[in-house]
């Protein structure tokens, strides 16, 4: 199995994942604590898998902003924008104890959902 393959199947499971805390009841703190660690280790497997795909192709980016500007060049993601505020929110989960971070981070963690499922429709195009 290679790099981008293992990376890719991590992505699938950890998103498999999160997508079973977004339907879990959000008044309910667990659920959005739970949901809110599930968006971390899912952008995180994101933004890497997105980076050993560029190094395939040639390209360098090591921090995850440049990780998303390269990928939106050559078409891996397409809102970069979007990206950017969900790196803002995986950032910002630190301080989930304060109870309007935690919200803006869950509801983050919510419309991340399409944009994962999308990534992993074109990322499927560099399995070898």
């Amino acid at each position: 199995m290679t790099k981008i393959q293992a990376q890719y199947e991590d992505l699938k499971k950890a998103f498999g994942r999160l997508k079973e805390a977004v339907i879990l009841p959000s008044d309910v703190t667990i659920n959005q604590d739970a949901t809110i660690q599930r968006f971390e280790f899912t952008f995180e497997l994101a933004w890497k898998l997105m980076k050993t795909i560029l190094e395939t192709e040639g390209l360098e980016a090591i921090s995850p902003k440049n990780v998303i500007r390269e990928g939106a060049t050559i078409g891996l993601i397409d809102d970069p924008q979007k990206w950017f505020g969900f790196l803002e929110n995986r950032n910002l989960s630190v301080h989930t104890y304060k109870e309007e971070i935690a919200k803006k981070v869950y509801q983050s963690a919510k419309e991340f959902i399409p944009f994962v499922d999308k990534l992993i429709l074109k990322a499927k195009d560099y399995l070898t």
